[in-house]
């Protein structure tokens, strides 16, 4: 998940084989998301738009991401476009619900473990991810606090995947352990 266009490193994206959710496209002139885009493109990177289907149109693409407060209907994104992927983040079995009826094919389920922020003192470690996850048929992306330290936590979940905020510049030494079987 990034916040600004410049905050990786795309070469470094492309060899850790992770795909990219812009979070605030907005914040940007059409032009220079038009770029982004084709700098991913040209590195086969996944670039999603968090949040703007009107975005998401102009760049013609077909990677949606819609974030826990946005409890808007999506479904229909399928009738217009068959191929979309649409990935939503949720904190709660109501909330995954609200997720799957927005069409996401994927999930980010969150707060996996503590972080350092203030606000955000729940989290639901590894047994309520794991109930949490096994009440809904659908794929489901680790997000929220995994770090080096906690990383190994991660192969008792039922995952196909880890989203991070921190670490990103860590990411490269360990998260294709997980992935490769």
């Amino acid at each position: 998940m990034i916040n600004k266009l410049d905050e990786i490193s795309l070469d470094y994206v492309k060899k850790i084989g992770a795909i990219l959710i812009l979070r605030n496209p907005e914040k940007y002139t059409i032009n220079n998301l038009i770029e982004f885009k084709i700098q991913c493109s040209q590195r086969k990177i996944d670039l999603y738009i968090a949040n703007n289907v009107k975005i998401l149109f102009i760049l013609q693409s077909n990677k949606f991401y819609i974030s826990a407060y946005n409890k808007q209907q999506f479904w229909h994104l399928r009738y217009i476009n068959s191929k979309i992927n649409i990935i939503g983040s949720a904190h709660n079995a109501i909330e995954i619900n609200q997720k799957i009826k927005q069409g996401c094919n994927q999930i980010l389920l969150s707060r996996l473990f503590k972080t350092k922020y203030k606000n955000k003192k729940e989290f639901l470690g590894k047994i309520k991810f794991n109930l949490l996850s096994r009440n809904f048929q659908v794929n489901y992306i680790a997000l929220g606090g995994i770090k080096e330290k906690n990383f190994s936590h991660i192969k008792d979940l039922n995952v196909s995947g880890v989203a991070l905020l921190s670490d990103k510049k860590k990411a490269g030494t360990y998260v294709p352990a997980f992935f490769k079987k």
